[in-house]
């Protein structure tokens, strides 16, 4: 299950090989020697996804060339079958994880026939309540991006998997819907009101730049992180502009395992680097001055003072009005059979 242990590092090559297999595995390379536990792709038929009159988005218009098609464009980056079990295969030979968003009911039956272990819907598929029906009668893991969706459409779609009894299959991704996103605008206290809400496990699908906003999402419970990935910003395309590059990956990689080891299981207890420290720097009851024997003990001749191997301050109500039983030097620290 993505996100049991450590935290799950998702390269997503989406369509970022071009449509070009020798590509692909150039990415995958990269991707495996950059720290990732699994590389995510797109799996889509252009002519079941978009009609010829779907408009390029924003960013697609400034990273692709604006006089091709939407259409066109996505065609030219689909993924035959074919290329699926040869890119599948090379990655379990390199032993990393393939997996791939659906973008329909067929595609998902492919993909689970082809042998993946897990699925991820697209932010824009929250709504596509068929598609999330028929992964939860699948039964396998599924990280569900809630990108540009509501509180209510959200449950809606959680409620699928929770009559299905597989919740704990889901793991839902907070994401920004925009390439790049802002960090301003990343909004990471979503990841702890969506476990509040839905209690399953959650990540963060990451597309804002440099480290610090998958962080921070860890530190806030993220389980799975994931980026896209290119091998250079350069190339042509959609989405290589707003991917990580395979140094970037790893330094997030190295960062997030440095600050999930530094989390701990959340029991607060005494660590042993903290024993000697304790020792020294907490107070005791000790003498102000010096003390006869048979005298009261009070605030007039008993004080706080380091080090703290010698009766704790929580029991000075029980000294006071107590008479010491021997002579007792100043600065001394007190003990049990001094005292009357």
């Amino acid at each position: 299950m993505p996100g049991e242990y450590n935290v799950y590092m998702v390269a997503e090559i989406g369509v970022n090989h071009n449509g070009d297999v020798k590509l692909a595995k150039e990415l995958i390379d990269a991707a495996a020697e950059s720290g990732a536990d699994a590389v995510k792709f797109q799996t889509y038929e252009t002519s079941r996804l978009v009609s010829r009159n779907t408009p390029k988005v924003a960013y697609q218009l400034k990273t692709s060339d604006p006089n091709e098609t939407h259409y066109s464009m996505l065609k030219r980056l689909e993924l035959s079958k074919e290329s699926h079990h040869i890119l599948f295969d090379y990655c379990t030979d390199r032993g990393i994880e393939f997996f791939s968003t659906p973008s329909h009911v067929e595609d998902a039956r492919f993909l689970d026939e082809l042998g993946v272990r897990l699925f991820k819907t697209a932010s824009a598929d929250l709504v596509d309540l068929p598609l999330h029906t028929h992964l939860a009668s699948i039964g396998k893991p599924i990280l569900v991006a809630v990108g540009m969706g509501t509180l209510g459409e959200i449950e809606e779609t959680v409620s699928i998997y929770r009559l299905a009894g597989v919740m704990e299959h889901l793991i839902l991704l907070h994401c920004v819907s925009n390439y790049p996103a802002a960090l301003e605008t990343a909004n990471l206290r979503v990841i702890r009101s969506l476990r509040s809400a839905f209690g399953c496990r959650l990540g963060f699908s990451d597309h804002t730049e440099g480290t610090a906003g998958a962080i921070a999402a860890v530190a806030l419970g993220a389980r799975v992180i994931e980026r896209h990935f290119t091998i250079d910003r350069d190339l042509p395309g959609p989405d290589h502009k707003a991917s990580s590059t395979p140094e970037e990956f790893k330094e997030m990689v190295r960062d997030i395992r440095r600050v999930e080891s530094g989390l701990g299981d959340g029991v607060k207890r005494v660590i042993d680097e903290e024993r000697e420290m304790r020792d020294i720097s907490r107070k005791s009851i000790v003498t102000r001055r010096d003390v006869v024997r048979g005298e009261i003990l009070s605030q007039e001749n008993l004080a706080l003072k380091r080090p703290g191997t010698g009766i704790a301050p929580r029991y000075w109500k029980m000294l006071e009005g107590r008479r010491a039983r021997r002579n007792l030097d100043s600065d001394l620290l007190m003990d049990w059979d001094y005292i009357e």
